[in-house]
Protein backbone atom coordinates (compact mmCIF):
# COMPACT_ATOMS: atom_id res chain seq x y z
CA UNK A 1 0.00 0.00 0.00
CA UNK A 2 2.82 2.40 -0.76
CA UNK A 3 0.87 4.55 -3.21
CA UNK A 4 1.14 8.31 -2.95
CA UNK A 5 -1.52 10.18 -0.98
CA UNK A 6 -2.86 13.39 -2.50
CA UNK A 7 -4.78 15.86 -0.33
CA UNK A 8 -7.10 18.28 -2.08
CA UNK A 9 -10.43 20.10 -1.76
CA UNK A 10 -13.58 18.08 -2.25
CA UNK A 11 -14.92 18.14 -5.81
CA UNK A 12 -18.37 19.50 -6.62
CA UNK A 13 -19.74 16.01 -7.31
CA UNK A 14 -18.04 14.16 -4.42
CA UNK A 15 -20.24 15.01 -1.41
CA UNK A 16 -22.11 11.68 -1.49
CA UNK A 17 -18.84 9.72 -1.69
CA UNK A 18 -17.38 11.63 1.23
CA UNK A 19 -20.56 11.29 3.31
CA UNK A 20 -20.65 7.52 2.78
CA UNK A 21 -16.95 7.20 3.61
CA UNK A 22 -17.40 9.21 6.82
CA UNK A 23 -20.38 7.18 8.03
CA UNK A 24 -18.52 3.91 7.28
CA UNK A 25 -15.39 5.18 9.03
CA UNK A 26 -17.25 6.05 12.23
CA UNK A 27 -19.65 3.06 12.23
CA UNK A 28 -17.42 1.08 14.61
CA UNK A 29 -18.27 3.61 17.34
CA UNK A 30 -22.04 3.13 16.98
CA UNK A 31 -22.08 0.37 19.61
CA UNK A 32 -20.68 2.78 22.20
CA UNK A 33 -23.53 5.25 21.58
CA UNK A 34 -27.21 5.12 22.27
CA UNK A 35 -29.24 4.48 19.09
CA UNK A 36 -30.52 8.07 19.16
CA UNK A 37 -27.01 9.49 19.61
CA UNK A 38 -25.62 7.36 16.75
CA UNK A 39 -28.52 8.34 14.50
CA UNK A 40 -27.95 12.04 15.16
CA UNK A 41 -24.19 11.69 14.72
CA UNK A 42 -24.56 9.71 11.48
CA UNK A 43 -26.96 12.34 10.09
CA UNK A 44 -24.49 15.09 11.00
CA UNK A 45 -21.50 13.45 9.35
CA UNK A 46 -23.54 12.36 6.32
CA UNK A 47 -24.50 15.98 5.69
CA UNK A 48 -20.90 17.06 5.03
CA UNK A 49 -20.66 19.10 1.88
CA UNK A 50 -24.41 19.26 1.40
CA UNK A 51 -24.80 23.00 1.64
CA UNK A 52 -23.04 26.33 1.75
CA UNK A 53 -20.88 26.96 4.78
CA UNK A 54 -17.53 28.37 5.76
CA UNK A 55 -15.98 24.95 6.14
CA UNK A 56 -13.14 23.61 4.05
CA UNK A 57 -13.59 19.95 3.16
CA UNK A 58 -10.43 18.11 2.27
CA UNK A 59 -10.16 14.65 0.81
CA UNK A 60 -7.26 12.24 0.63
CA UNK A 61 -6.97 10.39 -2.63
CA UNK A 62 -4.90 7.30 -3.30
CA UNK A 63 -4.72 5.47 -6.58
CA UNK A 64 -7.72 7.43 -7.89
CA UNK A 65 -9.96 6.63 -4.91
CA UNK A 66 -11.09 8.93 -2.10
CA UNK A 67 -9.90 7.18 1.06
CA UNK A 68 -10.19 9.89 3.71
CA UNK A 69 -11.67 13.25 4.58
CA UNK A 70 -11.38 16.09 7.06
CA UNK A 71 -13.33 19.28 7.69
CA UNK A 72 -11.62 22.50 8.76
CA UNK A 73 -13.41 25.61 9.96
CA UNK A 74 -11.15 28.62 9.53
CA UNK A 75 -13.88 30.96 10.75
CA UNK A 76 -15.45 28.55 13.23
CA UNK A 77 -18.18 30.30 15.17
CA UNK A 78 -17.29 28.72 18.51
CA UNK A 79 -13.55 29.37 18.37
CA UNK A 80 -11.66 32.50 19.05
CA UNK A 81 -10.62 34.34 15.90
CA UNK A 82 -7.05 33.08 16.27
CA UNK A 83 -8.04 29.42 15.79
CA UNK A 84 -9.07 26.89 13.16
CA UNK A 85 -11.31 24.03 14.24
CA UNK A 86 -10.67 20.65 12.65
CA UNK A 87 -13.45 18.10 12.68
CA UNK A 88 -14.38 14.75 11.29
CA UNK A 89 -11.11 13.15 10.34
CA UNK A 90 -12.35 9.98 8.66
CA UNK A 91 -10.39 7.25 6.90
CA UNK A 92 -11.94 4.32 5.05
CA UNK A 93 -11.42 1.24 7.25
CA UNK A 94 -9.52 -0.65 4.52
CA UNK A 95 -6.96 2.17 4.30
CA UNK A 96 -6.21 2.74 7.98
CA UNK A 97 -2.63 2.63 9.19
CA UNK A 98 -1.27 3.96 5.88
CA UNK A 99 -0.74 7.59 6.90
CA UNK A 100 -4.00 8.94 5.44
CA UNK A 101 -5.17 10.74 8.60
CA UNK A 102 -1.68 12.14 9.19
CA UNK A 103 -1.52 13.48 5.61
CA UNK A 104 -4.96 15.11 5.98
CA UNK A 105 -4.22 16.61 9.38
CA UNK A 106 -0.77 17.88 8.38
CA UNK A 107 -2.21 19.53 5.28
CA UNK A 108 -5.04 21.13 7.29
CA UNK A 109 -2.58 22.45 9.89
CA UNK A 110 -0.50 24.01 7.11
CA UNK A 111 -3.63 25.65 5.67
CA UNK A 112 -4.54 27.07 9.09
CA UNK A 113 -1.02 28.44 9.48
CA UNK A 114 -1.20 30.08 6.01
CA UNK A 115 -4.57 31.60 7.00
CA UNK A 116 -2.75 33.43 9.80
CA UNK A 117 -4.16 31.40 12.68
CA UNK A 118 -2.07 30.92 15.81
CA UNK A 119 -3.61 27.62 16.89
CA UNK A 120 -5.68 24.65 15.79
CA UNK A 121 -8.36 23.16 18.02
CA UNK A 122 -10.11 19.81 17.86
CA UNK A 123 -12.67 17.87 19.89
CA UNK A 124 -12.15 14.10 19.86
CA UNK A 125 -14.51 11.45 21.19
CA UNK A 126 -12.88 9.79 24.20
CA UNK A 127 -13.44 6.39 22.53
CA UNK A 128 -11.30 7.31 19.51
CA UNK A 129 -7.87 6.32 20.77
CA UNK A 130 -6.08 6.30 17.40
CA UNK A 131 -7.23 9.87 16.70
CA UNK A 132 -6.01 11.09 20.07
CA UNK A 133 -2.68 9.31 19.61
CA UNK A 134 -2.14 10.89 16.19
CA UNK A 135 -2.93 14.36 17.49
CA UNK A 136 -0.57 13.94 20.41
CA UNK A 137 2.22 12.73 18.07
CA UNK A 138 1.71 15.89 15.99
CA UNK A 139 2.06 18.11 19.07
CA UNK A 140 -1.56 18.69 20.10
CA UNK A 141 -2.10 19.04 23.84
CA UNK A 142 -5.22 18.57 25.93
CA UNK A 143 -7.46 21.64 25.97
CA UNK A 144 -10.11 20.94 28.63
CA UNK A 145 -11.99 24.17 27.82
CA UNK A 146 -13.45 22.30 24.81
CA UNK A 147 -14.47 19.15 26.71
CA UNK A 148 -18.20 18.45 26.44
CA UNK A 149 -20.90 15.81 26.12
CA UNK A 150 -22.80 16.30 22.84
CA UNK A 151 -25.14 13.43 23.72
CA UNK A 152 -25.71 11.23 26.78
CA UNK A 153 -22.73 8.93 27.25
CA UNK A 154 -20.60 10.63 24.58
CA UNK A 155 -17.53 12.28 26.10
CA UNK A 156 -15.54 14.59 23.85
CA UNK A 157 -12.11 15.88 24.78
CA UNK A 158 -10.59 19.13 23.53
CA UNK A 159 -7.11 19.40 22.05
CA UNK A 160 -5.13 22.32 20.70
CA UNK A 161 -1.93 22.87 18.76
CA UNK A 162 -0.14 26.19 19.03
CA UNK A 163 1.23 27.21 15.65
Amino acid sequence: MGQEITVRHIGDDEAAIVASLAVDAFAEYAAAMSPDAWSAFAREIASVGSGPSDDEILVAQRNGDIVGTLVSYTHWEGAQTDACNIRMIAVAPAHRGAGIAKALLTDAIDRCRRAGKSRVVMAINAEMGPGRSLCERLGFERYPAMDHMPAPGIHVQGYQLLL
